[in-house]
């Protein structure tokens, strides 16, 4: 089974089908590093197609080009899953451990890995990393904490539930992306200490929640919020504000990147209200030019 998930040897026979897809539930394929693909051929990629690998043992694969389609992988355990140049589309990732800081690696031989059409829902996404990626219509239903998306071209995507400590970071630190490649809908979402910055929110729907903040084009702003700061008496909550208010004005990112935040407000009420004040006086102001 091994050596034909791996791509070196034919199917087995007598394989099941369960659902219209090859019957591997709960097969322990790995317990070290399984690469599947070549490292330096994009073109030797191996193909995944309709196989229903639901709880099965998957830890520290290793995909170099190829595709995963119409594959399920519910409740399986995919802890240390790394992509390289591949595509996931029409899959089912539910409840799986996906624990991991290579979701999305970035371009390889002129190739991104891509998601599409992936059901994320109540999977393990704890401490988990999209970095330079393409996220489409996938569904992310109450992520675990500390999932991070960055510099990835996001279309489409929903989220729903609580999301706890989310990032999504469109800064173009690592991978160019523009602050418009980002669409999504967060309307039957909680953010709870969770961010987006650096993309544009034209075609983002964000929860009716009342202790968000949003900043348009929030690096200019920030900096007009950092003057004003600096000319006001400085309570301890002032002084916090004018630490994160700093770092938004001369940390980079585009200029025409949109901030939006939860600011906990009932967890600290003062220092919400200083950075809505200080926003607020930095919106009456003109911008430069």
């Amino acid at each position: 089974m091994r050596t034909w998930l791996t791509g070196q040897g034919p199917q087995p026979d007598g394989l099941g089908v369960v659902g219209g897809r090859v019957d591997l539930r709960g097969i322990p394929l790995t317990a070290t590093p399984a690469t599947i693909g070549d490292p330096d051929d994009p073109a030797r990629g191996v193909a995944w197609e309709s196989l229903d690998l639901s709880g099965a043992q998957l830890e520290e694969l290793r995909f170099f080009g190829g595709s995963v389609r119409d594959c399920r992988f519910d409740g399986a355990s995919l802890t240390g899953l790394k992509l390289w140049g591949t595509e996931v589309v029409d899959c089912s990732f539910k409840r799986a451990d996906l624990r991991s800081r290579a979701l999305g690696t970035g371009e390889w031989h002129g190739r991104r890995t891509v998601w599409r059409r992936v059901a994320f829902d109540r999977a393990n996404l704890r401490e988990a990393t999209f970095r330079g990626c393409l996220l489409e219509a996938c569904t992310f239903e109450k992520t675990t904490k500390r999932l991070l998306i960055e510099d990835c071209e996001v279309v489409d995507c929903v989220f729903t539930g609580v999301l706890d400590t989310l990032l999504v970071s469109g800064r173009a630190l690592q991978h160019p992306v523009s602050p418009s490649m980002f669409s999504a809908d967060f309307s039957r979402a909680v953010f709870e200490e969770s961010k987006i910055e650096g993309y544009s929110l034209d075609r983002v729907v964000l929860p009716e929640q009342d202790d968000l903040l949003v900043v348009r084009h929030y690096p200019a702003a920030a900096r007009r919020a950092l003057a004003w700061l600096a000319d006001q008496p400085q309570t301890p909550a002032d002084q916090q504000a004018l630490h994160l208010v700093r770092y938004w004005a001369t940390a980079p990112a585009p200029e025409d990147g949109d901030l939006c935040l939860d600011l906990g407000e009932r967890d600290d009420p003062e220092g919400a209200a200083a950075l809505r004040r200080a926003f607020a006086h930095a919106e009456d102001e003109p911008a430069a030019g």
